[in-house]
């Protein structure tokens, strides 16, 4: 009985572990396309830009929730 859990068991885990390779062989193709050709960063220019919208936002939205608390006390 204990050998046909521990089977049980190790094909588990041999499964577990094949599942998991195949997963990072597919986000290994995905972000590493072709190590002969260099591609460029998507979307760098406005990545810039769109941090400092957000920081502009958020800092923003402090300071409106900062003002009305001090109004309600």
């Amino acid at each position: 009985m204990t050998n046909k859990i521990n089977l049980v068991i190790n094909m588990s885990i041999l499964a577990l572990l094949i599942y998991l390779s195949v997963a990072v062989k597919t986000i290994q193709d995905e972000v590493f396309p072709d190590p002969n050709i260099m591609t460029p960063m998507m979307g760098y220019d406005n990545s810039k830009g769109e941090l400092e919208y957000n920081i502009r936002e958020f800092l923003n939205n402090a300071l409106r929730q900062a003002i009305t608390e001090q109004e309600n006390q």
